[in-house]
């Protein structure tokens, strides 16, 4: 099966073909930096990083660009209430998303655009609008005359029949007095006062600055061209904001713009009965990246982020999520006991050759260069069935949510299979499935792998993991392991009082213990 994905613009599933071979152009609508993110905004960018992890695990090399809206009215607000420069504040939102998102493990965009930087190709492109007959000056203001595109409201659905003036509660007197119809939109606005501003020379347009649909628009096309495969952003943005992009770069190119468009749906925010409720400043309730990691791990969240489909609502408290934790922990464990039994096996004894029967596959279309070493020993048939249920239901429109229940699948028949009590097992079994475990969550963002074990992901993905589980277990290990080996002794000198010091102490730090015959196993818990 090849990849498919659901394409807003065509409201149905549709093969994904990039228009170049193996390489994927995407544009994600990035934040206007007015405040830090959020778990909404977060639950965005984490798809937009599966949909990545995914693409180049299907052999593709990605170019993924993001933006920042770096000027807006928002800005200016929260700026002055800070007593800063309006750049000065956008920089320092913009420093705190790079943060929050290494923390959740998204991989770095190949650009990262802001608004401010891309303002006299953004007036390049109006000017070229009004040459075309798009759009047209007043009092100093550029507008786009909507009724001037012919497919307008085709992505969204929305027609110009349809719309109702005034709904956005945004129309004033003066609004309707200047527009020719009352939906046109600005391309180039005025800026008050001590406003941040730009003088264009061009004649009747006043100092200003862009208007936010046209910063979109030229970012993408300055650096992915005038045909690009994906476009995307939250829900949110589909209208007016992606409605408007088209309109505007459609007639300047003159052709299809974007390949496809796909949408995130919002996380929905429960009180602590379940029932919906708006997340917003003013009410005090917005939960920041920091405050969800205080509580819980990047590698739960992302897993918790992947088990509803990108397309529905993620309904979200923290009773849920504890909830999420607990059947994630089966996963953390088996990888918890491969890693215990191999804790004393040779490096040269885990390097694992290329099983013959599949060595066929190296290089097909869409086949990670590491499946052949997934094949081994007693877990072989187990592994198979897992990486093509996983990988169907990644190919139906980035299925996480079944993706999720083969993770699930696949670790409920490696413990049945003995992978816990048959000391039979040998080590490239064991092996195996470790890797194939921990290659398959790492698309979706969990990054569990120690990097002895599996030095090919490690080295891609552990240099950005901050303050993850993975790190914190191997900043610990040491101490929790000569406390281990304290309380040991103490069981062996029968000093059961300082055994079970010892116990208290690293569980109040969040370390569970758990005796084997082989000695103790533990694990850092949320």
């Amino acid at each position: 099966m090849a990849l498919h994905v659901y394409n807003t613009r065509t409201k149905r599933k549709e093969l994904f073909t990039p228009a170049q071979e193996k390489v994927v152009r995407i544009y994600t609508c990035g934040l206007t930096v007015y405040s830090d993110m959020h778990i909404g905004h977060a639950r965005t960018y984490c798809f937009w990083d599966v949909f990545r992890r995914w693409l180049e695990y299907r052999g593709n090399h990605v170019i993924s660009v993001i933006n920042y809206t770096d000027i807006d009215d928002r800005i200016i607000s929260e700026a002055a209430k800070a007593g800063v420069g309006e750049l000065d504040h956008a920089e320092r939102v913009i420093a705190g998303f790079r943060r929050d998102c290494r923390t959740l493990k998204i991989k770095d965009y190949a650009a990262y655009t802001r608004a401010t930087d891309f303002v006299r190709e953004q007036a390049d492109a109006v000017e070229a609008l009004i040459d075309k007959g798009h759009a047209y000056v007043v009092d100093g203001e550029v507008l786009y005359d909507v009724r001037s595109f012919e497919r307008y409201g085709e992505l969204s659905g929305k027609t110009l029949e349809g719309m109702q003036e005034g709904a956005s509660g945004r129309t004033d007197d003066s609004e309707r007095q200047r527009k020719r119809f009352f939906a046109d939109f600005s391309l180039w606005k005025p800026s008050k006062e001590g406003e941040p501003c730009w003088d264009t020379g061009r004649e009747g347009w006043a100092s200003g600055r862009p208007g936010w649909h046209i910063e979109c628009s030229v970012m993408s096309t300055t650096l992915l061209g005038a045909h690009f495969d994906v476009h995307g952003g939250g829900i949110d943005n589909l209208f007016p904001h992606h409605e408007n992009e088209v309109a505007q770069a459609e007639p300047l190119c003159g052709h299809p713009w974007v390949g496809y468009w796909m949408h995130p749906a919002h996380l929905q925010l429960l009180d602590e009965t379940g029932k919906p409720i708006k997340m917003s400043k003013s009410l005090g309730n917005v939960i920041s990246i920091p405050a969800l990691l205080e509580r819980h791990g990047p590698d739960l969240v992302r897993w918790f982020y992947g088990v509803t489909h990108y397309r529905s609502a993620l309904a979200f408290n923290w009773q849920l999520l504890d909830e999420a934790s607990k059947g994630f922990d089966k996963v953390r464990r088996v990888l918890s006991v491969i890693e215990t039994r191999l804790a004393e096996v040779d490096d040269e004894a885990l390097k694992l050759p290329v099983c013959s029967r599949y060595a066929s596959l190296r290089g097909e279309q869409g086949v990670p260069r590491e499946r052949p070493s997934f094949l081994h020993g007693a877990f072989a048939e187990h592994s198979e069935a897992f990486m093509a249920d996983f990988i169907a239901a990644m190919d139906d429109d980035m299925g996480t949510p079944k993706a999720t229940a083969a993770v699930f699948d696949y670790v409920g028949k490696l413990f049945a299979a003995g992978i816990e009590t048959d000391e039979s097992i040998d080590t490239a079994s064991l092996l195996s499935a470790y890797r194939c475990l921990t290659r398959h969550l790492w698309v979706l963002g969990v990054e569990l792998a120690d990097p002895r074990l599996y030095p090919e992901l490690a080295a891609d993905s552990f240099p950005v993991v901050s303050g993850g589980d993975g790190a914190r277990e191997q900043a610990l290990g040491g101490v929790i392991d000569s406390l281990l080996a304290q309380r040991q002794q103490a069981r062996k000198d029968k000093d059961f009082a300082k055994a079970d010091l010892i116990r208290d102490l690293l569980a109040a730090a969040g370390v569970s213990i758990e005796d084997t015959p082989k000695g103790p196993r533990w694990d850092v818990r949320e």
